[in-house]
């Protein structure tokens, strides 16, 4: 009894000791993770954990009486864990960090629980890999796609109540006031915990396969056609009763009400499934065809954990923490211009410079930038020019995707290609992004690259390869987005715009390397 005892503290001991070395190994990944949780977005996030722990309460007669044996795999998943937040952390990819953290502790269920149980908890471990926030130019992307079709069918039902409305892009036009689709659709923000919930009444509601299937498929358009609802009904009120009230609604409980509207089209949906499919069966693992589960007698015992693995799994945290810190701390920092000299004249081109407001700086990251508008008085045009650099890159402290930003303000993107063009040495042939916007007859022309470390790069994917790449053969991660905008004239097409544009940036390449080290 009392060998049994003292083995029970040992456990206990590493166990304390593992959590320990976890928050060390993951305090900053977490706080960068659970900051991005800020955004109304994935504000959802906080109520991840608790639907987990619910998950496996609710799953405990399954695991019940089944023996504690752990699993050397896990050490296989801990080294692909750690793996991927050191390539988050140095390519500065929040998302692939936050990867780890989940496959970390997958991992440790691994090593202290087995195959066997974690195998009865596979989908609360599903669920709980909602704490893992898309990266930003996904999101956009996807969300913005979805505030488009949103948008479109507001429009259709404020026509059937015979309103006059007219749409231009993310821009709905009530005559007394217009509404931004970028904020209308923020009802949008909710499509991804009606996903999540989706995936839970699937589960719990559900035994099969297409039953499942529809459950899931149908959380997106309810909440697009449930946010048009919204959409629709803000302007109605705007209309018929006042902007005001409007406005109150809009920016008040709207939102909430939307998502509590999808949450009972979901639940309808589930209900017409089981009717058409006949089952009557409550919450599986508690009462299924009047039939209750009945699991095993006992509860896994601590005295099962394999203390070595825990201490094991400890030493992987620190050993990692250890390396982390001293890749980032031998980072080389280059010698360069400050962009308050950047000159303000370019050719044919004449600049002004102006300055991101303080709140927009904070959000950006960069240590030093320079953004100007160029004009050229023979071509008639105007490009703004905008380039952050930082002078090291890690999450939270990095070159954005300039794809979130380039859509909003009415614009809807048409066109995003690659463009090949040949820079001034010591560049050469190289390949940059080019975007065409539209905004009823007006068309916005941008050109984009990242700039760093002596490359050019038109793919946000490869710019952040290298980044981890060059943090571990050049120890730099230092860099550059360099992003033009130009706005065409009535009349003009787009093969002249760019003539102008390629113009402005071959003078721009021949003094950009001072400011940004190759």
């Amino acid at each position: 009894m009392h060998a049994e005892t003292k083995n029970k503290g040992a456990v206990i001991i590493s166990l304390v000791v593992l959590v320990a070395a976890f928050v060390l190994h993951f305090y900053v990944d977490v706080g960068n993770m659970m900051g991005r949780w800020q955004n109304p977005d994935f504000s959802y996030c906080y109520l991840v954990p608790v639907i987990f722990a619910y998950l496996v309460y609710s799953s405990r007669k399954s695991i019940r009486g089944l023996a504690l044996r752990p699993s050397a795999w896990g050490f296989v998943v801990l080294g692909a864990a750690v793996a991927l937040q050191l390539m988050g952390r140095l390519s500065s990819i929040e998302t692939v960090a936050s990867v780890g953290i989940w496959l970390a502790i997958v991992a440790l269920a691994l090593l202290i629980l087995g195959r066997q149980i974690v195998k009865k908890l596979a989908f609360p471990f599903l669920v709980l890999f909602f704490i893992v926030p898309l990266p930003p130019f996904l999101n956009n992307t996807f969300t913005f796609k979805l505030k488009l079709i949103s948008s479109a069918l507001s429009v259709e039902m404020m026509h059937w109540v015979d309103i006059a409305v007219f749409r231009q892009g993310n821009i709905i036009d009530l005559g007394v006031t217009q509404l931004q689709v970028v904020d209308a659709c923020s009802g949008l923000r909710y499509v991804y915990p009606l996903f999540l919930m989706a995936l839970v009444f699937a589960h719990l509601f559900h035994r099969t396969w297409w039953e499942r299937v529809i459950v899931v498929a149908a959380a997106v358009p309810i909440s697009v056609i449930s946010n048009a609802l919204r959409i629709a009904i803000t302007g109605y009120l705007t209309i018929k009763v006042s902007p005001q009230v409007a406005d109150s609604f809009f920016h008040g409980f709207s939102g909430w009400l939307i998502f509590m509207v999808s949450f009972l089209f979901l639940a309808i949906l589930s209900w017409i499934l089981k009717r058409l499919s006949g089952d009557r069966g409550r919450i599986q693992g508690k009462q299924v065809d009047g039939k209750r589960e009945e699991g095993r007698a006992g509860v896994p015992r601590i005295g099962g954990v394999r203390s070595s693995y825990v201490w094991m799994a400890s030493g992987v945290f620190v050993a990692s923490w250890l390396l982390n810190s001293a890749v980032v701390s031998s980072q080389v920092i280059p010698q360069r211009k400050a962009f308050e000299t950047f000159p303000m004249t370019l050719g044919g081109w004449t600049g002004e410079k102006t300055y991101i407001r303080d709140e927009i700086l904070d959000q950006l990251w960069s240590d030093d930038y320079v953004q100007a508008e160029f004009r050229n008085p023979q071509t008639g045009n105007m490009v703004l020019l905008f380039v952050p650099y930082y002078e090291y890159q890690g999450t939270m402290h990095t070159a954005h995707s300039p794809v979130a930003c380039l859509v909003g303000g009415g614009y809807a993107p048409l066109r995003r290609q690659v463009l090949r063009r040949d820079f001034p040495d010591p560049f050469g042939p190289v390949e940059i992004r080019q975007m065409v916007f539209e905004r009823g007859r007006d068309f916005l022309l941008s050109n984009y690259w990242f700039q760093q470390r002596g490359r050019v790069i038109a793919s946000e994917y490869w710019n952040k390869w290298y980044i981890f790449w060059d943090a571990i053969t050049k120890r730099r991660t230092d860099g550059a987005l360099v992003r033009l905008e130009m706005p065409l004239r009535r009349g003009q097409d787009l093969e002249t715009a760019q003539a102008a544009m390629d113009a402005l940036t071959q003078d721009l390449m021949k003094i950009l390397p001072a400011y940004v080290p190759n």
